[in-house]
């Protein structure tokens, strides 16, 4: 894979899944503002440049695809690497004492162990993520020269919450193993359980104790505190990982890409190696991503500065109407189809025809060959990409000129001057290009009758997710952003309805949670609506859905702005004064 090393499929994994819960937290944090922006331009991508092509395959080794409500994680916990036959090996079920990395891929390798340890049971409970403890030297060492360390607290000693715990020194470090050791031992001895792991089955107590790994770098001083700690391994769930040899721990020779050798029998064959900027790519995600107590927005509150429009220029979306002129209908607002006047057109279409309609779809300025190439085909040989984007371009116009029964019509167009193809907006009508321009005329409305129609046939436009099925990467950016103008567009469809039809504002709210379950501002709409018509039950049930929905995301919570809202709606009304007769 293109990182500054190897990455394994269950790395990859773990990474997709910790980008698939930071979209999640960015739709939930997302704000619903007017006018509603119109336009093509995708999401942000969370994830860094360099990992970008390690998060599309992860996803689809997850076979991943659409919205990502429910992110999983991958089969095996902190997957490190592969073994014989290329089955993923975990860090937790290596045999012996722990291991000790050695040889020029040690430093790389590490990196990555630390990588895949925070990754895991980043969508599970708090209780169930592992701990690293580690070094400010060696955390400096696998992070870029002069880096800061991402994700640390304002004391500089812990990476969010607990989870990766920065001592001064090895044997500081060390001393935390102990201390760890100790208390682990001391928990099984009062609750009479033999492991951690006979522990955490039992559910007659409160104590779950996560995987804890001590990663260090070799040091003769304290060899044999570390030794007495790695026999505990397995018992107490322990996990020494040194870099450098040492004596009484499993030592691997691991090369600069990622092959081991060993003196031992080991079942590791390949480690993952990643780069300095890597790993901080991985440490940014994690921080954004994983839950904690937020204060959030509150609705009611006026922003404390305007808020700014995207700097990015957006490609001019084709006006268009639905009168049915077009020959063909393109609908990428859910599964893409194609259709003409005498129905659905699908004989003949190859798949790679849907996916380029999309894309062209999300550019109605075009795209060059070698755009399309690499957004199609990123895991292709770049000239063989090219001939199959020009095969499935040569193979769409054939089909829909055989099912129109128009021989001249390109449909796809190339413009030599600026190298590009694109849809003709005369021949191929577009519901995202229709859609769009239904929000700009609620937009430019000038009552609220027009708005409120226009708004309406933007919201019957949308079908679902953009190229809902395709599993690109780049396609979940485009669905979260039109998801959002749409979600907009419902929440100025209840504001226009709310003072004479508040339950079909309601109404019109709750269809936009059915799209987006996590955006907290749609609760908070519904709520205050509930509360102006003076409904405390369905305050309380409304928010106690959102808790519901967000406590699938490695136990999120509702911010203390939605608390706040929710508490405002279930204050007795002041009773009003009455003269007396």
């Amino acid at each position: 894979m293109p990182v500054q090393g190897w990455v394994s499929l269950g790395l990859a994994a773990a990474i997709a899944t910790v980008a698939a819960i930071l979209r999640l937290q960015r739709r939930r944090r997302a704000q619903l503002t007017f006018p509603t922006p119109a336009s093509t331009t995708p999401q942000p991508a969370p994830v860094p440049p360099s990992l970008a092509r390690v998060e599309g395959i992860g996803r689809r080794h997850l076979n991943r695809t659409g919205a990502d409500y429910q992110p999983s994680g991958p089969a095996v916990p902190a997957p490190i690497g592969h073994g014989a036959g290329g089955a993923e090996i975990s860090l937790f079920d290596l045999p012996g004492a722990g291991l000790a990395l050695h040889g020029a891929g040690a430093v790389p390798a590490a990196r990555a162990v630390l990588a895949a340890t925070l990754a895991t049971g980043a969508a599970d409970t708090v209780d169930a993520r592992p701990v690293v403890a580690t070094t400010g030297d060696l955390l400096a060492r696998l992070l870029p020269e002069g880096a800061p360390a991402i994700g640390l607290d304002p004391g500089g000693t812990t990476y969010d919450g607990e989870r990766l715990i920065v001592l001064a020194d090895t044997a500081a470090a060390v001393t935390h193993a102990e201390e760890e050791m100790i208390s682990r031992r001391r928990l099984l001895n009062t609750l009479a359980a033999d492991t951690i792991a006979d522990l955490n089955a039992r559910t007659d107590h409160a104590e779950t104790q996560p995987p804890y790994v001590l990663l260090i770098e070799a040091t003769d001083r304290h060899a044999g505190r570390l030794r007495a700690v790695a026999t505990h391994r397995a018992a107490l769930d322990l996990h020494p990982v040194i870099i450098g040899a040492l004596n009484g721990l499993p030592t691997v020779e691991v090369d600069s890409d990622g092959a081991v050798t060993s003196q031992e029998p080991n079942p590791v064959r390949q480690l993952s190696t990643i780069g300095a900027a890597d790993l901080a790519g991985v440490l940014g995600m994690l921080t954004d991503a994983l839950a904690r107590p937020e204060a959030g927005t509150d609705i009611d509150d006026p922003p404390a500065e305007p808020a700014l429009a995207s700097t990015e220029p957006g490609e001019p979306v084709p006006v268009q109407p639905r009168d049915g002129s077009a020959l063909v209908q393109l609908r990428v607002l859910g599964p893409v189809t194609v259709t003409s006047d005498t129905g659905p057109i699908a004989t003949g279409m190859r798949s790679g025809s849907y996916t380029a309609l999309a894309l062209l779809a999300a550019h109605p300025a075009g795209r060059t060959l070698d755009q399309l190439a690499a957004a199609l085909h990123p895991d292709t040989d770049k000239d063989i990409a090219v001939k199959r984007v020009r095969t499935d371009i040569t193979t769409t116009r054939r089909v829909l000129r055989a099912a129109t029964g128009h021989d001249e019509p390109m449909f796809i167009v190339y413009d030599q001057t600026t190298g590009r193809y694109r849809l003709d907006p005369e021949t191929v009508a577009v519901d995202l290009w229709q859609m769009l321009t239904a929000i700009d005329t609620a937009n430019t409305a000038d009552d609220d009758t027009a708005a409120l129609a226009a708004l309406r046939q933007a919201a019957d436009l949308y079908g679902g997710d953009f190229a809902d099925g395709h599993d690109r990467t780049w396609v979940v950016d485009y669905a979260t952003a039109y998801r959002h103008q749409t979600l907009t567009v419902y929440a100025r469809i209840a504001e226009v309805l709310e003072p004479d039809h508040p339950d079909q504002a309601v109404a019109a709210l709750e269809t936009a949670v059915e799209l987006d379950p996590v955006n907290e501002e749609l609760y908070q709409r519904i709520m205050r609506i509930h509360g102006r018509q003076h409904r405390p039950d369905a305050v309380r049930r409304t928010l106690r859905r959102l808790e519901e929905r967000l406590a699938d995301l490695g136990d999120a919570e509702p911010s203390q702005a939605t608390r706040r809202v929710a508490e405002r709606q279930l204050r007795p009304a002041a009773p009003t004064s009455r003269a007396r007769p």
